[in-house]
């Protein structure tokens, strides 16, 4: 299992200083602690909520949709409800299922336009998310695969699927 970086401070709209263990502004609405060696980093708003609100941890990775030759930069969680979300709110991306779109993501060496129905799945693949039987421990690539090889191997009946966050994943322990 990949050991991810902790003591993250997020960052949305709300200017903070790195080194700070509370938030300084007096009216910020963030009420943020973190430890004293936290690294702000620059999130979506509703990857903010997310974090204060979860009761599991909330992992993020660095978005590199390449926009005029330079990465985005922003940190997203992995979801395909997230990465549709910043790339239609960020970066323009249609939402529309039959469109055809060429992949940004700095590198992608995949040829030709990509389907939007299968566009955060691509993404995943970028990020390093894959996905493990809880039983057996093997390891997929899709979650959809996973899934269904607990279904058809029956020693795995009872089995979950585990996420296995990328190399990139960073966890959020303030918000």
């Amino acid at each position: 299992m990949n050991a991810l970086p902790d003591f993250t401070l997020i960052q949305t709209e709300f200017p903070h200083h790195g080194e700070l263990s509370r938030c300084f502004l007096p009216h910020c609405p963030c009420k943020s602690t973190s430890p004293q060696n936290a690294v702000v980093i620059d999130v979506e708003p509703s990857t903010a909520i997310n974090a204060r609100d979860a009761e599991v941890e909330t992992l993020v990775y660095r978005c590199a949709w390449d926009t005029q030759h330079s990465p985005c930069g922003m940190f997203i969680e992995g979801t395909p409800r997230e990465i549709f979300s910043h790339l239609r709110q960020r970066h323009g991306v249609p939402h529309n299922a039959n469109e055809e779109l060429q992949c940004r993501w700095s590198p992608c060496s995949t040829d030709g336009p990509l389907k939007m129905g299968s566009f955060a799945r691509h993404i995943t693949r970028h990020l390093g998310i894959q996905f493990r039987c809880s039983q057996c421990e093997l390891v997929m690539a899709r979650d959809d695969v996973a899934r269904a090889h607990i279904r058809r191997i029956v020693g795995c009946a009872d089995a979950a699927v585990e996420l296995v966050p990328g190399s990139g994943a960073r966890r959020i322990v303030s918000a």
